[in-house]
């Protein structure tokens, strides 16, 4: 009895694949990644925010990580709180403040999903390449403009 179920699973896999079924799109994505407002200066708050899309729920954690420098890292909710619209919406989101002292420059905000159990979730490329299921978002950090003398 197995057997037949096994083999019938091959089958379907296979007749799948020869009608050309693409499982890229039922794979997780980070999509829409923004920081709102792109620009800052020392001081100022803003919101981080990316909509998930995972049908098998596998994604427990998102984090956000500045590639410049990796010691700053955000871990973002989808939880209901502010400024989270609504716990379990697929929109993970967190409220940020610029330190007073942050360098001005233009950064890349890389955030990483994760499973429960620590390990970043794992997804197929267009080429066939496995990676960690990513997605970056550019801000930058200006000063305010000094006053002419």
């Amino acid at each position: 009895m197995m057997k037949r179920i096994a083999s019938g699973m091959v089958v379907l896999v296979l007749l799948g694949a020869a009608a050309g079924c693409s499982t890229l799109n039922r794979q997780p994505q980070l999509c829409d990644p923004t920081i709102l407002p792109a620009e800052f200066k020392p001081g100022d708050g803003g919101v981080i925010s990316v909509k998930v899309v995972d049908r098998h729920r596998i994604i427990a954690r998102v984090l956000g990580v500045v590639k410049e420098d990796p010691r700053m890292s955000f871990k973002l909710h989808d939880d209901g709180e502010t400024p989270d619209e609504k716990a379990g919406d697929g929109i993970w989101t967190l409220q940020v403040d610029v330190p007073f002292m942050a360098p001005p420059g233009d950064f890349t905000l890389e955030l990483t999903a994760y499973r429960s159990n620590g390990e970043a979730v794992k997804v197929r490329t267009k080429d066939g390449e496995i990676v960690p299921l990513q997605t970056t978002c550019a801000f930058a950090i200006a000063y305010p403009d000094q006053p002419q003398q």
